[in-house]
């Protein structure tokens, strides 16, 4: 009983030990695709980086909105026009998806989701490319891209961008760009610049614990 009990508290020091980095993006924002298609894909990519740090993705964004009382619903302005939502709407949706399939680590797989529709999706962007993207990614993933696009099309996607609305809006100091990173629910300009250029190399540095194998290769 000792021994169990001793584990239980050292899995839960690790748990408490984890980075937490938190990217708020929109679908269509350059600067967001840059980053999601170079640093955070090379942290997704590495090995074991989850053991060090908790990364998600919130697709939203700079959008506007405003409560439509005929309809009781928020109607969303995107900055990019429509399709960014409709974007934002597929993200989510996968996102989701891929968390009720796989109820346990599933934070990479949610990251993975938005760079793979990030680079299945070209110009001229429409929903209909969004809906390609969310197909190919889908049938990468093993999830229905019927089911992506269902829920984009949906209330429940829908509910899923006022989730992440209330999210992005609640953020204190609010988000004055994209892509816009907090860690440890804590935004730092130096911080943020440092994950954009390599979040491995600052989850290496920041982390307290025991170091997983790429930070050995990585210098300060």
């Amino acid at each position: 009983m000792k021994i169990l009990g001793l584990a239980l508290l050292l899995t839960i020091a690790f748990c408490q030990s984890r980075l937490s980095v938190d990217i708020y993006t929109e679908s269509l924002c350059p600067d967001c695709m840059v980053f999601l298609l170079n640093s955070l894909t090379e942290a997704v990519d590495t090995p074991d980086i989850e053991q060090m740090v908790h990364i998600r993705v919130i697709p939203y964004g700079n959008v506007k909105r405003v409560y439509n009382q005929a309809t009781g619903k928020w109607q969303f302005t995107c900055q990019h026009g429509t399709v960014e939502c409709y974007g934002n709407y597929v993200q989510l949706c996968g996102q989701s998806i891929l968390a009720s399939k796989y109820p346990t680590n599933n934070e990479i797989l949610q990251a993975q989701w938005a760079i793979c529709i990030d680079r299945r999706i070209f110009k001229p962007y429409t929903n209909t490319r969004f809906d390609e993207a969310a197909s190919l990614c889908a049938a990468d993933f093993g999830i229905s891209g019927t089911a992506v696009k269902e829920c984009a099309n949906g209330d429940q996607g829908y509910k899923l961008h006022l989730a992440a609305a209330e999210e992005t809006d609640g953020l204190q100091p609010a988000h004055q760009y994209v892509p816009w990173i907090t860690t440890n629910k804590r935004h730092s300009v130096t911080d943020e610049n440092l994950i954009l250029e390599d979040l491995v190399q600052w989850a290496c540095n920041n982390y307290k614990g025991q170091k997983i194998e790429a930070c050995n290769t990585i210098s300060d």
